[in-house]
C-alpha cells in the first residue's frame, strides 16, 4: 500500500479534550490544598509553595531565596546532608526545593508504598533544615565560583542582562536569581534562617498534589505536617511596591568580539497573567513565534538559515510580565536577524491570515487530547491553576473564547499587546556586527548593567579576551 503523504489522514472521529478534575480543601492550619486524580502510576507527586521567593529579596541580599533553596537539600536537624541523602535513595524518592518569582517550593516524587516516610523527609527539609555553617559556606563557595565564570555562557548572560532591562535595578527581578558576587559573599547562615523562617506562613502557602488519592485522603495524608507546622514562625516581610525603572527602548549589546554566534533577545514588557486578555495571548503568538511553522521560525530558519530556531512568548506572571522573542544566530547575520524580527512584528499587526487562525484552534486542541496524560503534567497544570488563579478549565475556555474570534480580532488583540515601535533590543555578541543597523549600541556589562562612557580601554580589552562564546 503507497501512503499518499501529502495529504493528513481523517479523523476517527471528534477529538475529546478531558482536563484534570481538580479538587479542594483549606487544611487546619490554613495550607491550601489542591489535589488532581492521575492513576497510570503507582506514584505520588507534591509541590508546595510558601511566600519566599525572589521578589522578596532585599538589593543587598540578592540570590539568597535561591540559597535559602539550596540549603535546604543540605540536611535536617536529624540528618546530615549525607544521611538525608542516602534516606531518599533507600525510598527511591526525588526531594528538590527552588524558587520561582513569588515563592520557594519544595516538591516530592516517590512510590505510593513509600510516600509516608518520604512525606516525613519533606516535612523536615521545609520545617526542620539544618542550616549547617560549613555546609552553608561550602554552596555560598559554589555559588561564587559559578558568578565568576557567568560570561562563559551566552544565554545565561542573555538572560541575566534582559532581565535587567525589563525589570530595571530598583527589584530584586533585576538581577540574576543567582545574586551577584558581592550579595553571595556577604550571605551568611543567620540571614539565611531569618528569610527562611518569614517564608514559613502555612496561610499563604498551597500544595498540589498528584496520584491515587481523593482531596480527603490527601489531607489525611498531610496530617503530621499540619500538626507540626500550627502557623507563621513569624510574619513575613512586607512587600512594597517600587517605581518602575525598564531600560529605554532601544539597542543593547553585551560586547563579546570573537563570538562566531549572538544570543538575541527582542520585546518589551507586557500584561500580567491576571488580565483578561491573558489566555488569549497565547493564540494570538502561535502563528507569530509559537510553533515550527510560525512566521519567525520560518523566515529566520527555514528560509535564510540564520538560525537553528527561534520562538516568542508572553511570560506569564503574577506582576507585569514580558513579550519576548529569543533565538541565537550566527554572528554575520545579526544585523539583518534584527531587521527581519522587527518587519515581521509590525507586519503581525494586521493579525493572522484564515488559515493561520484555523492552523491555532486546531492546533490548540489536538494538544489538549494527550496534554494530560503523565503525572508530572498534571501537577503543572494545578500549580498553574493555583498560582495564578485561573479558571479550572482555562484551555477549554481558551477554545471556546478563540472559535468566536475572526482573523481581524486577533490583529485587534495583537496592536493591544505587540508593540514594535518600543523595543528593546539586546545582542551578546561582536557589538561590531551591529554598525550596519546605523544605530548607536548602549553597551552593558554580563550583569546588564550600562557601562560607562569612561570605561578605561584596559577594562574592555580584559573582557574581549574572554573569548568566543557559544
Amino acid at each position: 500500500m503507497t501512503l499518499d503523504r501529502t495529504t493528513a489522514p481523517p479523523r476517527s472521529g471528534p477529538l475529546e479534550a478531558r482536563l484534570p478534575r481538580i479538587e479542594r480543601r483549606t487544611l487546619t492550619n490554613g495550607l491550601a490544598l489542591a489535589t488532581c486524580r492521575a492513576s497510570a502510576a503507582p506514584e505520588t507527586l507534591i509541590e508546595l509553595s510558601v511566600p519566599g521567593g525572589r521578589a522578596r529579596e532585599r538589593l543587598d541580599e540578592l540570590g539568597l531565596a535561591s540559597l535559602v533553596a539550596r540549603a535546604l537539600q543540605e540536611g535536617t536537624r536529624k540528618h546530615t546532608t549525607v544521611e538525608l541523602v542516602d534516606a531518599l535513595d533507600y525510598l527511591g524518592a526525588d526531594l528538590r526545593a527552588g524558587v520561582d518569582e513569588d515563592s520557594l517550593v519544595v516538591s516530592l516524587r516517590v512510590l505510593d508504598r513509600h510516600l509516608g516516610p518520604a512525606l516525613e523527609l519533606m516535612s523536615e527539609t521545609l520545617l526542620e533544615p539544618r542550616f549547617d555553617p560549613l555546609d552553608f559556606e561550602r554552596v555560598r563557595a559554589l555559588r561564587l565560583a559559578t558568578l565568576r565564570s557567568r560570561g562563559e555562557e551566552a544565554a545565561r548572560v542573555a538572560d541575566t542582562a534582559w532581565d535587567r532591562l525589563l525589570e530595571g535595578s530598583l527589584t530584586s527581578l533585576g538581577y540574576s536569581a543567582l545574586g551577584t558576587e558581592a550579595t553571595v559573599a556577604a550571605a551568611s547562615v543567620a540571614r539565611a534562617r531569618a528569610f527562611h523562617e518569614h517564608s514559613l506562613d502555612p496561610r499563604r502557602g498551597r500544595v498540589a498534589l498528584v496520584g491515587n488519592w481523593s482531596a480527603d485522603e490527601a489531607a489525611d495524608l498531610l496530617a503530621p505536617l499540619v500538626r507540626r507546622w500550627p502557623g507563621a514562625l513569624a510574619e513575613p516581610a512586607s512587600s512594597e511596591d517600587l517605581p518602575a525603572s525598564a531600560a529605554a527602548a532601544g539597542l543593547y549589546c553585551v560586547d563579546r568580539p570573537l563570538a562566531a554566534q549572538t544570543e538575541l533577545r527582542i520585546g518589551h514588557r507586557a500584561v500580567a497573567a491576571s488580565h483578561p486578555d491573558w489566555l488569549l495571548l497565547a493564540a494570538v503568538n502561535y502563528p507569530l513565534g509559537g510553533q515550527f511553522s510560525s512566521r519567525l521560525n520560518l523566515n529566520l530558519r527555514e528560509q535564510r538559515g540564520f538560525t537553528y530556531g527561534v520562538r516568542s512568548g508572553f511570560e506569564p506572571r503574577r506582576g507585569p510580565g514580558s513579550f519576548t522573542v529569543g533565538l541565537a544566530v550566527q554572528s554575520r547575520h545579526t544585523a539583518e536577524s534584527i531587521r527581519e524580527v522587527r518587519r515581521e512584528l509590525a507586519e503581525y499587526l494586521a493579525g493572522p491570515t484564515d488559515a493561520e487562525l484555523a492552523f491555532t484552534r486546531e492546533a490548540l486542541l489536538q494538544g489538549l487530547a494527550r496534554q494530560f496524560e503523565t503525572a508530572s503534567a498534571r501537577l503543572a497544570f494545578v500549580h498553574t491553576v493555583e498560582r495564578f488563579g485561573w479558571p479550572d478549565d482555562y484551555p477549554l475556555e481558551r477554545l471556546r473564547r478563540l472559535a468566536a474570534l475572526a482573523p481581524s480580532d486577533l490583529a485587534e488583540l495583537a496592536r493591544a499587546h505587540l508593540h514594535p515601535g518600543d523595543l528593546r533590543v539586546l545582542a551578546v555578541g561582536p557589538r561590531s556586527e551591529l554598525e550596519r543597523l546605523a544605530e548607536d549600541a548602549q553597551e552593558l556589562d554580563l550583569d546588564g548593567a550600562l557601562l560607562a562612557d569612561t570605561e578605561d580601554t584596559s577594562e574592555r580589552s580584559a573582557r574581549a579576551r574572554v573569548g568566543p562564546l557559544a
